[in-house]
């Protein structure tokens, strides 16, 4: 008796796995990797089709490793990645919103490529990311540009010689990430003209020679990493979020710096990386000067900030200056920064920054250019809430770590309620940083 109850309760949580809602079903499925999901078909009669309707297919890197591995001993590995991905696209039933595709480097079948993406674009992807490991001399397939209805396009090591004579344009297109190659500027500034709806804009380029400018009128975040000759915004007005790890040698020059800000009125969240302070001292002529006020400026993160040069002080203090209403900021100080005896920040009681409340500083060793902007930040921040300091790993001993603690706590603060907590370990998390994982 016992027995056969044990069965019938086995059976019954079966059925109820079985009788999930269809959505549930496809939801829990598409939380699996492509191939596990596809061995739920030999579960029964009635799980046999159901992978093959749902609507994600992600066929990436890993997918392409695990190919690798079940067919260790097989001479033509091309062929047969290609029959398994013919394979689960053609069996494939129903939409397809998101589409990823890996290109191995031995994947010479351009016709294989060119169907895939055509098959994809049938069903209706929305989501589409190609990452290209066929090196240099491999351009994308041109049936890409066949795919209008696209909302987010992610392109990885992928080459455009030209766009098609036939190329209206992507009007669905909200988001693009290109992790792209050099002397490819020109097709990137076109292809952006022609995203209409276009929200989101990351890009990885390398090309000392080239001006990127960017027309659009709808873009709200910016990521670029990398190098440039220039950057323009100027129909670009509307940028909500920028992070900038870029080189650029014409940027910083005083009159670009003021004229890139002044399109940068709606920013809310500003970041700048390493490679924006690097480049910055060889271009620079004058201190800068903001010609409008950052009004909508809430959250800025620079990281990297060597703060024992004039140049970089200079450029800091016009930031937090021109930007009435930060209300956070975290500054990470060079690791290459070296002592200064030079007074970098004069304290000045007009210096008001009226709404910021939250300061984190990052890899503070003591130095004094750091104490003169301990300094300054406490006395020009009457609504200040708290103030973190991690020091670096490179700090002396307890006493002087000690000695850095008190010093700090002597300063005088605008905000009564202003509290400063000194760690050795990293207290706080990265949360500003917006950067995309595909970029990591």
């Amino acid at each position: 008796m016992f027995a056969v109850g044990s069965a019938k309760k086995r059976k019954t949580a079966a059925d109820r796995i079985s009788n999930l809602p269809q959505n549930v079903t496809q939801q829990i499925l598409e939380c699996l990797p492509l191939q596990e999901a596809a061995r739920t078909s030999i579960l029964s009669s009635h799980w046999k089709h159901k992978w093959s309707a749902i609507s994600q297919l992600v066929l990436d890197e890993k997918f392409f490793t695990s190919i690798l591995k079940k067919n260790k001993e097989t001479t033509d590995m091309p062929l047969v990645y290609s029959k398994v991905v013919n394979n689960i696209l053609f069996s494939h039933v129903g939409p397809i919103w998101k589409f990823v595709l890996f290109l191995p480097s031995w994947l010479p079948n351009e016709a294989d490529i060119s169907q895939w993406i055509r098959f994809a674009h049938a069903n209706g992807v929305k989501e589409f990311t190609l990452e290209n490991a066929r090196g240099l001399k491999k351009y994308i397939p041109t049936s890409l540009f066949s795919c209008k209805d696209l909302t987010h396009l992610t392109l990885i090591r992928c080459k455009i010689l030209r766009l098609p004579a036939t190329f209206q344009g992507f009007p669905c297109l909200i988001s693009l990430r290109w992790k792209m190659l050099s002397k490819e500027v020109s097709v990137l500034e076109t292809l952006i003209s022609k995203c209409p709806q276009l929200q989101s804009l990351c890009l990885i380029v390398y090309d000392w020679e080239s001006t990127l400018s960017i027309c659009a009128p709808k873009l709200k975040e910016l990521f670029v990493e990398g190098s440039l000759s220039n950057l323009s915004m100027e129909e670009t007005t509307s940028i909500n979020k920028l992070a900038l790890d870029l080189c650029c040698s014409k940027f910083q020059k005083s009159r670009h710096m003021s004229d890139f800000f002044s399109t940068l009125l709606k920013v809310e969240k500003l970041i700048l990386k390493e490679s924006f302070w690097m480049h910055l001292e060889y271009a620079f002529i004058s201190p800068p000067t903001l010609p409008k006020e950052l009004e909508k400026l809430q959250s800025l993160k620079l990281v990297g900030v060597p703060l024992h040069r004039r140049f970089s002080v200079v450029f800091l203090l016009c930031l937090l200056l021109s930007s009435p209403r930060l209300v956070q900021l975290y500054i990470e100080v060079s690791e290459l920064e070296t002592a200064c005896d030079e007074q970098l920040i004069q304290n000045d009681d007009t210096c008001i920054l009226p709404c910021l409340q939250k300061v984190q500083l990052f890899g503070i060793s003591g130095l004094p250019a750091e104490l003169q902007l301990i300094k300054f930040l406490l006395a020009c921040s009457p609504a200040l809430e708290k103030m973190s300091i991690e020091l670096s790993t490179g700090m002396g001993g307890a006493q002087e770590k000690f000695n850095f603690a008190t010093e700090t706590l002597r300063y005088r603060r605008a905000s009564p309620n202003a509290e400063i907590i000194v760690k050795t370990k990293k207290l706080f998390s990265d949360s500003y940083n917006f950067t995309p994982l595909w970029l990591e």
